[in-house]
């Protein structure tokens, strides 16, 4: 997975986190493409889990100085989000219900969308894209 502008949100802070965020899965997927996950499916999981949280504190932190007006809503979407990662991390841990492609996919969907659905409507409404 690489950054493509069209995930820029205009906001700088923002956008540095999404490119973190963009890393960490791509080293997932380069990592499954050597036949590596394993070994490092643990590892980036936690600190994806980790990051997802400290970015979305700073998210909202930048939604609530411009008083963007859907930030309650988009709580609710950042809370079940990490409750999702977090239940799907518990999940390989136990007994590994996701391959490793379907998770590689699904957090590249989940960052995708959430991110030209959602996040994108931040620089919107600060007229910065």
């Amino acid at each position: 997975m690489e950054w493509k502008d069209s995930f820029s949100t205009g906001i700088k802070k923002v956008d540095d986190e999404h490119k973190v965020l963009v890393g960490m899965i791509d080293r997932l997927e380069k990592a499954m493409e050597r036949g590596e996950a394993e070994e490092v499916l643990g590892p980036v999981l936690k600190n994806l889990v980790e990051y997802v949280r400290f970015h979305f504190r700073n998210e909202e932190e930048v939604m609530a100085k411009i008083n963007f007006p859907d930030l309650k809503r988009h709580r609710v979407l950042h809370r079940d989000l990490v409750n999702e990662v977090a239940r799907i991390l518990n999940d390989l841990k136990r007994d590994r219900l996701w391959t490793i492609p379907e998770l590689v996919g699904f957090l590249q969907h989940w960052l995708v969308e959430h991110i030209l659905g959602e996040d994108i409507k931040i620089g919107q409404y600060l007229g910065v894209i």
